[in-house]
């Protein structure tokens, strides 16, 4: 598996394979837990299965963290029966020997693979979740607030929240929701207005050029290249990216920023600019009250 240029996974060591998992599969990689790298780089050989479905058994996988990760999660079996329907899905985490691989290459991933291979952007447009309807408001704000403090973003973040809400926006929690109720709002919305963070690698998947997006950067821009290339190739049109940051110091909370941190005027006129807020006095900076409450 490559990874911004550099191979992540080592030279394998051979041994003597403790099982045998008879028939023929497809090698889907790499298991992550996290939900952007699982997004990303799980999913990256997914392609192949339009082309061996008939001819294979299931997917497997083996765990990026042996000891504390050897089981596929719940949102995780959900989010591939979107992808390979209801085709099994084996985890293995002991050395195992298989009748026959399918190996397909990396289709996906993080750094120049971003925007997806061509054959990959077609099978995530022609398969992945054709089965959910679109459902929710055309206004939609993806909210972090209710992330820990180890989770990156800002304390106070129920500011941006409240902003967004006066303008008109329904506030969405992604964590609070299943995969399918959140393919489902990513596809109805028209506006999307999001900190740039793993939820927007989902809406990538589902969305059209016709919806429209707003990126607010919690981090140096760097650091969410590859999820501006990925929005940017798989939407057909390249997000509004709104680098607000005005305290590049580090986090004094757990990973988080204080709310301060970010420009809260020059977000409002900038979504305004591109209309997605209309007809409102301006945002201004953050009232006394907001940082005292937040």
């Amino acid at each position: 598996m490559w990874r911004r240029d550099k191979l992540i996974t080592a030279e394998p060591v051979f041994e003597t394979p403790r099982s045998k998992l008879q028939g023929k599969w497809l090698w889907g990689g790499v298991l992550y837990h996290h939900f952007g790298h699982f997004q990303v780089e799980s999913t990256a050989r997914l392609w192949a299965v339009k082309r061996f479905r008939d001819e294979i058994e299931g997917v497997v996988f083996t765990p990026r963290d042996v000891k504390n990760g050897a089981e596929v999660l719940a949102y995780e079996r959900d989010y591939l029966q979107l992808a390979v329907g209801d085709l099994p899905v084996k985890l293995l985490s002991a050395s195992t020997e298989i009748e026959a691989l399918v190996v397909p290459g990396q289709g996906f991933g993080l750094g120049r693979i971003a925007g997806g291979t061509r054959v990959f952007r077609r099978f995530i447009d022609q398969q992945f979740a054709q089965d959910v309807a679109p459902d929710g408001p055309e206004k939609l704000f993806i909210s972090r607030s209710k992330q820990g403090l180890g989770q990156g973003g800002f304390v106070g973040e129920e500011v941006l929240d409240r902003r967004m809400h006066k303008a008109g926006y329904t506030v969405f929690w992604p964590e609070e929701h299943s995969i399918g109720e959140q393919v489902a709002r990513y596809k109805a919305a028209q506006r999307v207005v999001a900190l740039d963070g793993s939820a927007l690698h989902l809406f990538a998947m589902v969305a059209r050029r016709p919806q429209t997006v707003a990126v607010i950067l919690r981090r140096e821009r760097i650091a969410s290249r590859s999820l501006r290339q990925h929005l940017h190739k798989f939407m057909g049109r390249k997000p509004l990216v709104i680098d607000a940051l005005n305290d590049t110091s580090e986090a004094e909370h757990g990973k988080k920023r204080l709310i301060s941190a970010l420009d809260f005027d020059m977000i409002g006129k900038a979504l305004k600019k591109h209309d997605f807020i209309e007809k409102m006095e301006p945002w201004g900076g953050l009232t006394a009250s907001e940082v005292s409450a937040d």
